[in-house]
């Protein structure tokens, strides 16, 4: 590369000496020679160039997986396919991350151009689309499977993943024009006898594959009590009848039967029949405060496609041979001591 023009500008100066050093391989002191200026100068150049956002570095750490809790998970659960990440580190915010990377790279090997996805709602399935939005997957259409989360779109609100999906895929999108819970049973009644939400909601029970995040029925880590869209209160009746956790706001106990609550009456969402018939229900989920949702989920068979962590796929197992032996059920402390910042 020829040495920039007196006239360029900083930014520029800083794209070149970027280039010369990430992308032609020169060392500093080689790009330094070639500019006239030391090499402790040109180090802070390239620390400029990071903070100012013309070179961003990205670092893909390769995945490794545990063959044998994948084995255990199948053969205890009766699960197709378990993919599950080896992960020591303490931060679920990468955790989150890279089950959505391994999530994306599974169902890729699930879809083909004419498929149908169905999306749920939640934080790991928006990490398992960013991880999307990375790669060449093709599909027919994707699914908005549960009414919108309010006004704003959130991040993780189905309406916002479905039309993510859409625009990087380039697909057709399937929207359901409601709300995702009303005040009472007789307006979601009258609500779903209409004919646009009655088309949304045939939509979703014509997918051949759905993405199911999984929830925790904790108030700290549940993000539809973070949203406002699940009181407290509300919660707790819902942990009292037995909740301890949720697919598509579905709530169930742990041995993944629906909880007897006038909550879900008020739902706009595919229902619990509707999501256990879609042949192909990928589950993703991990960390501490998700391993009894993830157990009721999966004695549930909220999914037949699994992608979680190493601790929590140990935990999960422990906790279901424990409760098979008569064993106390230790981790109930431990996820009510969890505060971690995990949502659905």
């Amino acid at each position: 590369m020829s040495q920039p023009e007196q006239g360029d500008d900083r930014d520029q100066l800083l794209a070149d000496v970027s280039e010369m050093y990430y992308e032609e391989g020169l060392t500093q002191q080689s790009i330094a020679r070639a500019i006239g200026v030391t090499r402790s100068a040109i180090s802070r150049m390239l620390s400029e160039a990071r903070r100012k956002g013309i070179v961003e570095i990205k670092v893909r750490r390769p995945l490794r997986f545990d063959r044998r809790l994948e084995a255990a998970l199948c053969e205890r659960f009766g699960l197709e396919q378990a993919r599950v990440i080896v992960w020591r580190k303490n931060d679920y915010n990468s955790l989150r991350r890279y089950l959505g990377i391994a999530a994306a790279r599974t169902l890729r090997e699930l879809v083909s151009p004419s498929s149908v996805l169905g999306l749920t709602l939640g934080t790991t399935i928006a990490a398992t689309v960013d991880a999307i939005e990375n790669t060449d997957l093709r599909i027919a259409r994707v699914v908005q499977l549960a009414g919108a989360l309010g006004a704003h779109v959130l991040p993780y609100d189905g309406r916002a993943l479905v039309q993510r999906v859409a625009d990087a895929l380039g697909c057709d999108a399937a929207y359901l024009p409601a709300p995702f819970i009303v005040e009472t049973k007789e307006l979601a009644e009258c609500l779903r006898r209409t004919g646009s939400i009655q088309e949304g909601l045939e939509m979703g029970r014509r997918c051949d594959v759905v993405l199911v995040g999984i929830g925790s029925a904790s108030a700290e880590t549940s993000s539809l009590v973070k949203g406002g869209h699940l009181t407290p209160e509300e919660l707790d009746s819902l942990v009292a009848a037995g909740a301890v956790g949720d697919a598509c706001g579905l709530y169930f106990d742990m041995n993944g039967q629906p909880v007897a609550n006038d909550y879900h009456d008020r739902l706009i969402s595919i229902s619990r029949k509707d999501l256990l018939a879609i042949p192909m229900r990928l589950g993703v989920a991990g960390g501490p405060a998700k391993v009894q949702a993830l157990l009721g989920a999966l004695r549930g068979g909220y999914m037949n496609i699994l992608v979680t962590n190493s601790a929590t796929a140990a935990e999960v197992l422990a906790l279901d041979e424990a409760q098979r032996a008569g064993q106390p059920d230790a981790s109930a402390n431990q996820q009510r001591e969890n505060t971690d910042d995990e949502n659905t």
